[in-house]
């Protein structure tokens, strides 16, 4: 009788811890089902406060540049076309003449530069970008006021830069350094943020740097 019994209650054993296994692994299944719903709520919340914090990021920029051209009367526009070829991109926008928009007038988007109007109608400007190829502007470094050049280069700006030229070979020009329009634009407004410094190295006569600008404006 006693081993029977022992191999009864061996038997009785493994089907109870089997049972137990079964519902610790409904258990488990049903908390890893709440689990990922969890993570999925958090990936959306998450990406919500992203949304905000580029929001609150735009709108700091634009205050920061508010407050430098404090003077100057702004006009709101949105885009309405975009041409872009091999060499060009510019921007068509919903405001003109009837707008108090003029040539030369300069043209901010996200707290950066995007270019300046070369063409007004009564109801749309033509804003060409600082990305163009052969167009370019005086540029500093805000912390420094030492001058460059950003040259426009369509190609490169593929890749998210435009080229970044003559700066004196006796300087440090560090990645991140921000470049402003300069107080020797003819056509550009002081102080206006371009985009930042990147890559900067000795040119090859030993008088000069150069490297690339990232811009603050994303053109995409």
């Amino acid at each position: 009788v006693v081993p029977i019994q022992n191999g009864i209650n061996s038997i009785g054993s493994v089907l109870v811890d089997n049972d137990n296994k079964k519902k610790t692994i409904e258990e488990l299944q049903a908390q890893n089902k709440e689990l990922e719903s969890e993570l999925e709520s958090l990936k959306a919340e998450n990406e919500a406060l992203k949304g905000d914090e580029d929001e609150l990021s735009t709108l700091r920029n634009f205050y920061s540049m508010e407050s430098q051209l404090a003077s100057y009367t702004k006009v709101g526009a949105r885009i309405i076309e975009v041409t872009a070829d091999n060499w060009s991109k510019a921007f068509k926008v919903d405001k003109g003449s009837d707008d108090g928009i003029k040539k030369d007038m300069n043209v901010i988007a996200g707290g950066g530069l995007v270019g300046i109007v070369t063409e007004v109608g009564k109801n749309y400007s033509i804003i060409k970008t600082i990305i163009e190829d052969n167009n370019s502007v005086s540029g500093m470094l805000i912390d420094t006021n030492e001058t460059c050049i950003v040259e426009g280069d369509i190609e490169q700006s593929d890749s998210g830069f435009v080229k970044l030229t003559h700066f004196k070979s006796d300087i440090t020009v560090r990645d991140g350094d921000k470049v402003v329009t300069s107080n020797i634009s003819d056509k550009y407004l002081q102080g206006i943020l371009i985009g930042y410094a990147k890559d900067v190295t000795p040119d090859s006569n030993n008088l000069t740097q150069s490297g690339y600008l990232v811009p603050a404006v994303d053109f995409n």
